[in-house]
């Protein structure tokens, strides 16, 4: 047989999981990898900052609901990249993230470049591992997949020493046997009695609420979502990674769970019964203060540690949420009782709508609601909404409709500005058939625009949408509120649009109403990268209102 490196024997392991392909930038340290992944027919999708790939893959990961792998040579390489590595800790997002490093002896005698990789990345991982044994590449790969995916998912890290890519094996080294040999393990299923229970809550309830959260995105389908409201009769609501588990326009279905960005929401307080499927009590939901200290929570989560943390539950559900799903759907009876319930809800959420919707007057400077509003024709349930940060977004996100799992994209927690361009890159690559539409402003837009570049090496026409009112507006908006006065938070008014024109890209300028759907439907029909400047003026979202109702007290 012939000889092999390690860089083939790690190859060929993440072709085993299933990779076909890794994001990156070229480095030395991983020079080895690449050459084996050309070998192997492995892609790489190279971008222009590490940082971008690293959010490209956490895109991907969302998107595709599969573990992803981005891949960096150390030092420089892995420091450029790491920087969004808390961003997709904090969305729990499947990212293997891959690095080299010099050669494994060497190591602690200030090498060429060399950092304490494995220290640096262990707080923002589920596990971060040196592989200082050629023959042990596969048990590490293994276990960061294993990892990954396990519990709630979460990145996890891998540096390989270049020694160790280099270093020859054979193909008897190969791991043997493959990973659905060793993970079908079924799916853990919630306790009997304590299912029982939680059907019995959720069938007598007055006032239940359903809500989805992120590990749901990887273990719920869309018909055991609807199957379970149907089941009841309960309302639903999805925030993070779940957004489009069930459709926006399911009659059962009340939109985003954030009454900072949904004024449904804020009627949990009424609920008696609350079914979290994967949504933690964070500090977005008061630690559960947003619920009645009388409602009955039952916590379904496949992390344990997740459990009544912040708050006391009535029932406690471990386990894969996709067979809870399914076990409460066929534990749970119709629930009668929830007609006035329901008739209240949705009266709250056309009332939100509406009221969103009348800021779109065509003023100039426009509204960030003139341009939601005139895309809705635009927009169809296969298009992604891709949505980056800033006030001119949290219009979009309150106003705009999940369709599909996967295809409502937003930042996580940390809120990593820029991120929403490598966002949108991951979803053309995944899904070349569909529309792609990044809502950014002119801020955020700031940190990644030469990834038009990756997008036209790579074929990947997407389209973004900007809201340009040449400041950071919602820190101005902060400042304003907290200090009455606004430092640093300027920006020039720039024509972006040529900057995309200059790289080889579609490039539309809008002042005016009338102007921005036939605009957005040039950009998408170009069939090029795209970029839609609106300028808009700056206004204070509702979230924006909420996060300095809850600070100041008014």
């Amino acid at each position: 047989m012939p000889n092999l490196n390690g860089g083939h024997l790690f190859i060929r392991c993440l072709k085993q999981e299933g990779v076909k392909r890794v994001f990156t930038i070229v480095g030395d340290t991983i020079l080895p990898l690449v050459d084996a992944a050309a070998d192997e027919g492995i892609e790489f999708i190279d971008t222009r900052h590490e940082g971008a790939a690293m959010h490209m893959a956490d895109g991907y990961a969302r998107i595709t609901g599969e573990p992803t792998v981005a891949m960096f040579t150390g030092g420089p390489g892995y420091s450029n990249a790491i920087s969004a590595l808390p961003a997709i800790y904090t969305s729990e997002s499947p990212v293997i993230f891959v690095a080299g490093c010099a050669e494994l002896p060497e190591k602690g005698m200030t090498t060429f470049q060399e950092i304490d990789q494995i220290s640096m990345a262990a707080p923002v991982t589920k596990g971060s591992w040196l592989i200082h044994d050629k023959n042990r590449i596969p048990e590490f790969v293994a276990t960061a997949f294993r990892s990954a995916m396990s519990g709630r998912p979460g990145p996890v890290h891998l540096t390989l020493p270049i020694d160790i890519q280099e270093a020859a094996v054979s193909e008897d080294d190969l791991p043997p046997y493959l990973p659905n040999e060793y993970r079908n393990m079924g799916r853990a299923q919630g306790d009997p009695e304590l299912i029982r229970q939680a059907a019995n809550l959720l069938s007598g309830a007055q006032k239940p609420v359903i809500i989805l959260g992120n590990p749901a995105r990887y273990s719920v389908s869309a018909d055991q979502a609807s199957a379970l409201a149907e089941k009841i009769g309960a309302p639903v609501f999805t925030v993070e990674q779940a957004r489009g588990l069930i459709d926006d326009d399911h009659p059962l279905c009340f939109g985003y769970a954030d009454g900072a960005l949904n004024a449904t929401a804020r009627r949990f307080r009424e609920a008696d019964v609350v079914l979290l499927l994967g949504k933690r009590l964070d500090h977005r939901y008061r630690y559960g203060g947003i619920f009645s200290p009388t409602a009955k929570i039952i916590q379904a989560d496949p992390s344990e540690a997740e459990i009544g943390r912040n708050r006391g539950v009535a029932v406690p559900l471990l386990g894969d949420l996709g067979a809870i799903t399914e076990q409460l759907t066929s534990a749970c009876q119709s629930n009668p009782n929830l007609a006035p319930w329901l008739s209240q809800l949705q009266i709250d959420r056309q009332g939100w709508l509406d009221t969103l919707a009348a800021n779109a007057m065509g003023n100039e400077p426009l509204h960030p609601m003139d341009v939601y509003t005139s895309l809705e024709n635009i927009i169809d349930n296969d298009t992604f909404i891709i949505m980056d940060g800033g006030d001119y977004v949290q219009w979009g996100r309150s106003f705009m409709k999940a369709h599909k799992p996967g295809r409502f994209i937003r930042l996580g927690p940390l809120s990593h500005l820029g991120a929403g361009l490598p966002y949108g890159m991951a979803a053309k690559l995944a899904h070349p058939e569909s529309k792609v539409l990044v809502f950014t402003g002119d801020g955020a837009f700031g940190f990644y625009p030469m990834e038009f570049d990756t997008c036209i090496r790579h074929n990947l026409p997407m389209t973004v949408v900007m809201g340009n009112d040449s400041t950071w507006g919602i820190d101005k908006t902060f400042q304003m509120a907290y200090f009455d006065r606004a430092i640093g938070t300027d920006l020039r008014s720039v024509r972006y649009d040529k900057v995309v024109e200059a790289i080889g890209g579609h490039s539309e300028y809008v002042e005016q109403k009338q102007d921005i759907a036939p605009a957005v439907t040039r950009a998408i029909e170009s069939n090029l990268p795209s970029l839609v400047n609106v300028v808009i003026s700056s206004t204070t979202s509702p979230l924006a209102e909420a996060m300095i109702a809850r600070r100041t007290g008014h």
